[in-house]
């Protein structure tokens, strides 16, 4: 038994999609296609998994017969399970040591419960290390030294709202550096905090007295995923901003709307689990990074700006506004890099 007959196993899931959130129930109904006359299995069951995914970088010394060392390198992948729902659908009665199935075809309903505090599933780049992914396993347990006919499902958990109060972030933030040309750039972002959909209003300042010639400034806003080990930068999106390219003039001041997608993104959030007596950490946060290209040497410099992704059920109240009013003073890079880390 193996690929084919797992193909014998069919989940039809009472939702359309793999979308689910905390607390809600995976449920649906699992058909086998036994094509055998007697099937022994020791147990029949599904089970929901939460997985923290991350690499390490490895490496290994061999030597041969003539006394030459080698070193290989190589990438080793870690899945720590820290979430497991096992639903036991069947199981032989005191009567029988194993379940006896017959040709034909058999279904069991099922109905799995997912706690409140699951931390979301990391997107939108699912694959990249490191990850918390969900997926659901059906296994037809057979006796030992046969193989286990098993299927699995992605399931992909998103959250109601953040782990985090909002509230405690403040909404807009200030910005100002400059290189050794005396070329500065300063502004502000208007919202800190967004939800996939909306638009990154930032005001851009340049005062440039010695009229350095500017090649370009890129915006990207960027996803980090983060554990002790390893993480993974992702750019959501990368544009040069229009107006600056080949820029010598004195002084520059624009607003800019930058669209982030409507796509499924991962909220800010802080995911901490404990397996076999080691604790491990997962953060995901969002930066928007401004490059400032010139011409010259050691005069290129960029500026970081952090940004909370939310969702729809905690931004609700929050209207977002792209109009600058100069008369409101947004708090420091620094000031709220302090209050994010303090909540």
């Amino acid at each position: 038994m193996g690929a084919n007959e797992s193909a014998m196993i069919q989940v039809n899931f009472n939702r359309s999609t793999e979308f689910y959130f905390p607390g809600e129930h995976v449920s649906g109904e699992i058909l086998f296609q036994n094509k055998h006359d007697r099937l022994k299995l020791v147990e029949i069951f599904i089970e929901i998994v939460g997985e923290l995914a991350y690499t390490t970088a490895e490496s290994r010394s061999s030597t041969d017969s003539n006394g030459n060392s080698t070193t290989e390198y190589y990438t080793d992948y870690h899945h720590i399970p820290f979430f497991t729902n096992h639903l036991p659908l069947a199981r032989p009665d005191s009567l029988q040591e194993k379940i006896i199935l017959n040709r034909g075809t058999y279904t069991w309903p099922f109905d799995v419960s997912l706690p409140e505090n699951l931390p979301p599933s990391s997107s939108p780049n699912v694959g990249a290390y490191p990850h918390i992914k969900y997926y659901a396993q059906i296994v037809l347990n057979r006796p030992r030294f046969k193989v286990n006919v098993t299927r699995t499902y992605p399931l992909m958990i998103y959250l109601r709202m953040n782990h985090f109060r909002m509230d405690d972030v403040q909404n807009a933030l200030s910005f100002d550096k400059q290189n050794r040309k005396q070329l500065r750039l300063h502004g502000y972002l208007r919202h800190s905090q967004i939800v996939p959909g909306q638009s990154l209003s930032v005001q851009i300042n340049v005062h440039n007295p010695e009229r350095t010639e500017i090649k370009r400034i890129d915006a990207a806003f960027i996803q980090h995923r983060k554990t002790a080990l390893n993480h993974n930068d992702e750019v959501i999106f990368s544009i040069n901003l229009p107006g600056l390219n080949e820029f010598n003039e004195l002084y520059f001041q624009r607003d800019f709307g930058l669209p982030v997608p409507s796509i499924n993104l991962t909220p800010t959030h802080t995911f901490s689990t404990l397996h076999s007596d080691h604790s491990y950490n997962f953060n995901v946060d969002y930066e928007l990074l401004l490059r400032v290209k010139t011409h010259g040497i050691f005069t290129n410099f960029e500026v970081s700006i952090p940004v909370v992704v939310g969702t729809e059920a905690i931004l609700g109240g929050h209207q977002q506004n792209n109009g600058f009013d100069e008369t409101d003073l947004p708090p420091s890079y620094e000031t709220v890099t302090k209050t994010m880390q303090a909540s």
